[in-house]
């Protein structure tokens, strides 16, 4: 973006800031503007706060509305200029932003704290360059009531137990991608490319007669929850965190290994078209410090992608160490897992919700 005394002027009139109260700024002295999307609160709160702390660029921050997939139809409507240097998006949508090409490569010499962050959270374009700047990790998973449920939970398959009528509260299709039917078909063999075991799984179960509750929205499946109508259920770390302050809750992810926690990462973006590149990437180091991490994550439930960051103990249910996270979580393949959610939505309404 040029900086002119003309812009700054005019800038301050649409603030209503009188033209005779601004010091005179030189264009040599005048800081770069950066224009930065990030998701609403808490999340872009908590950015600014620790924008508070930077200096090196005045930033214009905007906030998303209607979702992470949202923003993207702006940035292809507005091509190539777009309104933002860098975005925030997760898993799902760094699929599409790649194949756009509008993430500008990242480097460690760029953002030297991806040094703390583990490969696997990183994404990465065909040629192995990084696209992304991961601020957080969260997931889903199963957790269950321990003072309603009547037996208790150690594999998956004893989701089947006949003891459980009524008892497990699932979410349709379009609810975390799918997600609980793909760790259903991790556990038989499968996986989000080969998921007839995951849906012969949930086939079975809902046959059961074990589902009691369907929920298409995170309220619904929460009040099931806590009303005491369903005991197991399915849910986003962020659901679920708050649910275990009112109910007794035991998170299902690092008892069995057939029970897996699925990872999403969030994070940064530079888009290819900014003219504050270096700038937004000086940026985004800065948030994802170790410091910052944790100053961030004092208000946002998930997991600091910096490894050197404390984590809160409202996140230990995705908080994994290295080994954990081969045995009890997985990363799917969230693109692929968004180019089949209609086909998923289809075949849930037409062959599991008739058999519930």
């Amino acid at each position: 973006m040029e900086i002119t005394r003309r812009g700054i002027l005019e800038r301050a009139a649409a603030l209503g800031v009188a033209a005779t109260s601004l010091p005179f700024v030189s264009e040599a002295q005048a800081k770069e503007q950066l224009t930065v999307m990030d998701f609403g609160s808490p999340y872009v709160d908590a950015s600014k706060k620790i924008s508070a702390k930077w200096d090196k660029a005045d930033i214009t921050w905007g906030v998303q509305s209607g979702g992470a997939m949202t923003i993207l139809g702006i940035i292809k409507a507005k091509w190539p200029n777009p309104p933002y240097d860098m975005i925030i998006n997760w898993s799902p949508g760094f699929a599409s932003i790649l194949k756009e090409g509008w993430a500008e490569t990242i480097t460690l010499a760029d953002v030297p704290n991806l040094a703390h962050v583990p490969e696997r959270f990183l994404t990465k374009d065909d040629k192995g360059n990084i696209k992304t700047i991961p601020r957080s990790v969260d997931g889903s998973y199963f957790a269950v009531r321990t003072d309603r449920c009547p037996i208790e939970i150690k594999t998956i398959e004893d989701l089947l137990n006949p003891k459980l009528k009524g008892q497990i509260c699932w979410p349709v299709a379009s609810q975390y991608l799918n997600a609980p039917t793909v760790t259903l078909a991790l556990a038989r063999g499968g996986n989000e490319f080969k998921m007839d075991p995951g849906w012969q799984f949930l086939q079975e179960l809902a046959k059961s007669g074990n589902i009691g509750r369907v929920f298409a929205s995170t309220v619904e499946g929460t009040n099931s929850v806590s009303t005491g109508e369903t005991s197991i259920i399915y849910a986003s770390n962020g659901a679920l965190s708050p649910l275990s302050q009112r109910v007794p809750l035991k998170a299902l992810t690092k008892g069995e290994p057939s029970m897996k926690a699925a990872l999403y990462v969030e994070g940064w973006v530079v888009l290819t078209a900014s003219k504050q590149k270096k700038a937004a990437m000086d940026f985004a180091n800065f948030t994802v410090s170790k410091e910052n991490s944790e100053l961030f994550h004092q208000e946002v439930t998930s997991v600091p992608a910096n490894q050197t960051a404390k984590v809160s103990p409202k996140v230990a249910p995705i908080q994994f160490t290295t080994e954990e996270l081969d045995k009890f979580a997985y990363v799917p393949d969230w693109g692929y897992m968004s180019t089949q959610l209609d086909a998923w939505v289809k075949k849930f309404e037409q062959d599991i919700l008739p058999k519930i």
